[in-house]
């Protein structure tokens, strides 16, 4: 046998392995949860924990009266709702070339704030591709249908119907909303009710109430809150000389 026949055998074992270290490396971390979220992990079920990370192919699930926030390597936040199913079903990042990530939000509310790869959410009915955007979606089953709701915060991305009969496209834009039902036409995007950001807002928000006693000098933010700044752990591991924390903004409600 030649010697570059050995070398091309050489290279595609060298690429599998290489693959296969990619595939087991954390894609992200948990940093905020409220009440009881579990991780599916290859047919184990985990209960998830501040700081564990998070794996392609991870289920999180929320139970009731609970939230999960989650912090991806190319700074990609998910916040998920009570009662919240997602998939992480495909990711690759890199600092250079950029990457894609795919997030199947199986059932429930999600916030996603979009980093540095081109993101999808995937849904039942409908996907959601964007970059550099804030998206609020919801999915579930209304009499007997299968429902999502996309909300755009910031920027704009493009929503696709694939459920057979709700075929169509469009692109939302700061303020715009659309609700798909599953087999029924595809609707046009319009004007979201302040109510219904507000309470996709308040579901996937996770806050913390604080008691100070006496009183304090103290500067509120906007809606009586205390802004604070808060250093957490990255849920991956940097190249030296980047950056080494994540700023996250958490509010801080003071009884009245």
């Amino acid at each position: 046998m030649k010697r570059s026949h050995f070398a091309i055998i050489f290279l595609g074992i060298f690429l599998l392995v290489s693959d296969i270290a990619q595939a087991t490396d954390p894609v992200g971390s948990f940093v905020a949860l409220r009440g009881k979220a579990t991780i599916d992990r290859e047919r184990t079920l985990l209960d998830a924990r501040l700081k564990d990370s998070i794996f392609l192919n991870d289920t999180v699930a929320t139970s009731e009266a609970s939230r999960a926030k989650m912090l991806f390597s190319d700074d990609s936040v998910l916040t998920l709702g009570e009662k919240s199913k997602a998939v992480i079903k495909e990711y690759v990042y890199s600092r250079d070339k950029g990457g894609k990530s795919i997030i199947t939000l199986l059932d429930g509310k999600m916030r996603s704030i979009v980093g540095k790869t081109n993101f999808e959410i995937h849904t039942p009915t409908a996907v959601a591709a964007a970059r550099g955007t804030i998206i609020l979606c919801e999915t579930g089953t209304i009499d007997g249908k299968q429902v999502t709701t996309f909300i755009c915060i910031e920027g704009e991305f493009t929503v696709t119907g694939t459920f057979p009969g709700s075929e169509g496209s469009t692109l939302l834009t700061p303020g715009m909303m659309i609700t798909i039902i599953a087999g029924e036409p595809f609707p046009a995007a319009f004007q979201s009710p302040g109510g219904n950001t507000g309470d996709l807002l308040e579901a996937t928000n996770i806050s913390y109430e604080l008691s100070i006693p006496g009183p304090a000098e103290i500067t509120l933010g906007p809606g009586g809150f205390v802004i604070e700044q808060m250093q957490i752990l990255p849920p991956y591991e940097h190249e030296p000389g980047t950056i080494n924390t994540t700023p996250v903004t958490i509010d801080i409600i003071f009884p009245k």
